[in-house]
């Protein structure tokens, strides 16, 4: 049995975890406690943060460094849920793995910079290529499911999203990313509502197909008792 606890920078993929990763999990022998906020929250009074790091992660990095000291058991693992999109400058290995050709190349390098920064082989970190919204477009037409969306508008993003090889490819700048595709057409998405009712209705077992990099962060999280990763 292992005992995971989860940084995230919003309540989007906090709800998430709750809803989806936990259940899942669950059935591997491990036990996500409630997901832990991290960012300027501390500094809002306790208020709930909407999500994003803002312009420095170093009070994320605080955050975590701190609670792996708070549990030194065996069981105690530690993992992350963060979007590469807007990532803060200070991140470890910034620079350097923000010259990789493409998303998931530039996650992985940022990955592994976090993990040589933590020093603890119980901490998984993991960056959402590119930010969370990529889970909702593997299957842009749940969205139709919530909000009336208008045929057109619907068919208008489906036709965005098909001309790339996978959601976690989308993302090319301030007004192009996943979550601003979704909002140009459907102005009253709420991300915290809907974001993750429909990742969780469209499965997990189409999510980590269509989104590989979340794929392998799963699978990892899956062995976690089996002692893999």
């Amino acid at each position: 049995m292992k005992r995971l606890y989860l940084t995230v920078e919003g309540q989007t993929e906090a709800a998430f975890a709750k809803a989806v990763l936990t259940p899942h999990l669950a059935e591997f022998s491990v036990f996500l406690t409630s997901p832990r906020f991290t960012g300027l929250h501390k500094r809002r009074r306790g208020r709930i943060p909407q999500g994003g790091m803002l312009n420095t992660f170093g009070h994320a990095l605080a955050d975590m460094k701190t609670w792996l000291k708070e549990d030194k058991t065996p069981e105690a693992r530690f993992s992350m849920m963060v979007d590469l999109y807007s990532l803060p400058s200070d991140f470890p290995g910034y620079e350097e793995g923000m010259t990789k050709p493409t998303g998931r190349e530039q996650a992985i390098a940022l990955q592994t910079s976090l993990a040589l920064e933590i020093g603890d082989a119980r901490f998984v970190p993991y960056l959402q290529v590119h930010e969370y919204e990529a889970l909702v477009l593997v299957d842009p037409r749940r969205i139709s499911s919530i909000y009336d969306v208008p045929e057109a508008l619907m068919k208008a993003l489906c036709q965005e999203c098909d001309g790339y090889g996978t959601p976690e490819d989308i993302n090319h700048g301030q007004h192009s990313h996943p979550k601003r595709r979704i909002q140009q057409k459907v102005q009253q998405y709420d991300e915290n509502v809907a974001g993750p009712l429909i990742a969780e209705n469209i499965g997990l077992p189409t999510l980590r197909v269509r989104c590989p990099h979340f794929g392998e962060w799963l699978t990892t999280l899956e062995r976690l008792d089996a002692g893999v990763g």
